[in-house]
């Protein structure tokens, strides 16, 4: 019987992490919407203060469970809030691209033999795979002029900077610190900075997460990518290799994940809020009316429906409607 990608029991918290759950559900709050601000500030600051980070695995640990448990409870939501936070400019980058990449490696490692402590070990490779330029990535994201050679040499070192800024830290898991060395690397040989082309799922999870988010994600250069071409490309470049990655990530985020936007054929933009049965056809929340209007109440709409299919993903930058999520959930 194949795995049912939703079936949050697959990802359970470990026993290791049980004795921070008092803290965690003290401290955080379970609602999404809330959640994930809360651990982009508490990772922000982690990543930011680099080198000088205090009581490094303790804090990280919080982060790691409070991800996991918002996961677990309620995935799509996470997904949405997340890939809404990505354009947001009130939010560093650095941070939501971390614990965007994080949850979906967690998202997808159970459709992969990859278990624990695996899973924990990639998980935090996500969460600190650019912790030697998480400044650099912020201001990268709003920068409107090239990259300088300065910065495009931080940009090449920080995969080696930043498993050796990890082992300073006092990380010792061999599987974190390979896979944050090697985030970069490529089947083919082109990756950077060692050129290696024997890599293993762990490590091309972890590059397909990290690719998936930067593509997706707005710069001031440019607009991010739809999420439907990015997941298709996704699929082809391990079709490519004979990897099974592909094929997972379009199973656990369809062609349209939450937090998408997308116009129906009713002429109404909509906001992805949940994943489908197929992988083209999730379930839908009007949130304009086909004038460009909003909508006072948002309307559900289940886009495997014909006079709800979706005709073409829509930008955030198009959209010039804060969108309050909070509210929006309700309606679901």
């Amino acid at each position: 019987m194949p795995l049912d990608p939703h079936d949050t029991s697959l990802w359970e918290l470990p026993a290791a992490l049980e004795p921070l759950l008092p803290d965690v559900r003290l401290q955080l709050d379970p609602d999404p919407v809330e959640a994930m601000p809360a651990l982009r500030r508490r990772l922000a600051a982690l990543l930011l203060e680099g080198a000088q980070a205090h009581d490094f695995a303790r804090r990280l640990a919080f982060i790691e469970t409070g991800l996991r448990l918002t996961l677990q409870n309620r995935p799509d939501d996470s997904l949405l809030v997340l890939v809404q936070m990505l354009s947001d400019r009130q939010y560093g980058y650095c941070a939501t691209h971390a614990l965007l990449a994080a949850s979906a490696c967690l998202l997808v490692a159970p459709l992969l033999p990859i278990e624990e402590p695996q899973r924990g070990a990639l998980l935090r490779a996500a969460l600190t795979m650019n912790i030697a330029m998480a400044e650099l990535q912020d201001l990268l994201a709003t920068q409107a002029q090239q990259t300088t050679a300065y910065q495009h040499e931080k940009i090449s070192a920080h995969p080696s900077d930043s498993a050796a800024l990890l082992r300073a830290l006092g990380v010792t898991d061999a599987d974190w610190l390979r896979w944050v060395q090697e985030h970069h690397e490529a089947p083919d040989g082109s990756g950077y900075p060692s050129q290696k082309t024997e890599l293993d799922l762990g490590q091309q999870l972890l590059r397909l997460s990290d690719l998936f988010v930067a593509r997706i994600s707005p710069r001031s250069t440019r607009r991010g990518m739809w999420p439907k071409v990015v997941v298709g490309n996704l699929y082809l470049e391990a079709e490519a290799s004979a990897s099974p990655l592909g094929a997972c990530f379009v199973k656990q985020f369809g062609m349209y994940p939450p937090g998408t936007l997308v116009r129906l054929k009713t002429g109404e933009t909509a906001l992805v809020v949940r994943r489908g049965a197929k992988v083209n056809a999730p379930l839908a929340l009007a949130i304009t009316g086909p004038d460009g209007m909003l909508l006072s109440i948002p309307v559900k709409r289940d886009t495997q429906l014909p006079l709800y299919a979706i005709t073409a993903p829509v930008a955030p930058e198009d959209l010039r409607i804060r969108l309050d999520l909070a509210r929006l959930l309700k309606r679901i």
